[in-house]
């Protein structure tokens, strides 16, 4: 059934026929790569070194009633979810990441949030509700949804209404839109990372990312296991700190880096 979806959008859109295509293909490859080892931190250190870098207490972000309600109202969602939903549920960020983002907008209070990958929208939901504490903020999102009947329709599916004049949502690959997209809004903030995780496409994007990154500003990046684009990040010279910790309810691995800031 994916095969035909797939095929049916070679005369209607090339470009994302071309795009879907390669993704596969590197995709594949990508099981032929030997995973790294990466030293885990506890998140208990991470988040006291995060409260030291930022100057805002992480651990007190996590048990904001902010925080309690958008968790509250994602799961109420995901109990409610139609049927025919066409995404598998393992395409969502589990609940340390969306924490974790949510506390990280909390503390740096940024203007631009760019996020690549939304799914059902976990971490943007959260992402939007700091937003919305801080009272000021917008989040860019990029994402080309897994394929599926009627796919377009669940992206962000978890983003109360009430959030969205906060976002906007590119849809495509973050191969095509994430240059241009930093180019046209210069200096970000903060840079989630949850798209295709392959070496090629996660130095892609940590790449460019981290150039449009401001001093002092952070990149997240979900699902680092799988191969060492992270680690190649994580020894930058302008990395003033990084960190690598497990997930909650997934068996990933989710890392951190905070860009050093100019002296």
């Amino acid at each position: 059934m994916k095969a035909l979806r797939l095929l049916s959008m070679l005369p209607q859109n090339p470009r994302e026929f071309i795009g879907r295509i390669a993704t596969i293909g590197e995709g594949r490859l990508e099981l032929l790569r030997k995973p790294p080892v990466y030293e885990v931190t506890s998140r208990h250190e991470v988040f006291a070194a995060l409260t030291a870098s930022l100057g805002s207490n992480i651990l007190a972000r996590l048990q904001e009633p902010q925080l309690l309600d958008i968790e509250s109202r994602v799961e109420a969602l995901r109990k409610g979810m139609p049927e025919n939903a066409p995404f598998r549920s393992d395409h969502n960020a589990d609940a340390v990441v969306a924490g974790l983002c949510y506390a990280l907008v909390r503390a740096l209070q940024p203007s631009l949030v760019v996020e690549t990958g939304v799914c059902y929208g976990v971490t943007s939901a959260h992402l939007l509700q700091a937003l919305s504490a801080n009272g000021s903020g917008h989040l860019h999102s990029i994402d080309l949804p897994p394929l599926g009947k009627n796919g377009n329709d669940f992206v962000g599916w978890f983003v109360p209404t009430e959030l969205r004049s906060q976002w906007t949502l590119h849809r495509g690959t973050s191969r095509r839109l994430l240059r241009p997209l930093l180019t046209a809004l210069g200096s970000i903030d903060l840079c989630i990372h949850d798209s295709l995780h392959t070496y090629r496409n996660m130095t892609h994007e940590f790449q460019v990312a981290w150039s449009a990154l401001r001093p002092g500003g952070l990149l997240v990046s979900d699902d680092i296991e799988g191969n060492g684009a992270f680690a190649e990040l994580m020894t930058a010279p302008d990395v003033l700190c990084s960190f690598v910790m497990e997930q909650g309810s997934k068996h990933s691995l989710v890392g951190v880096a905070v860009k050093r800031k100019e002296r």
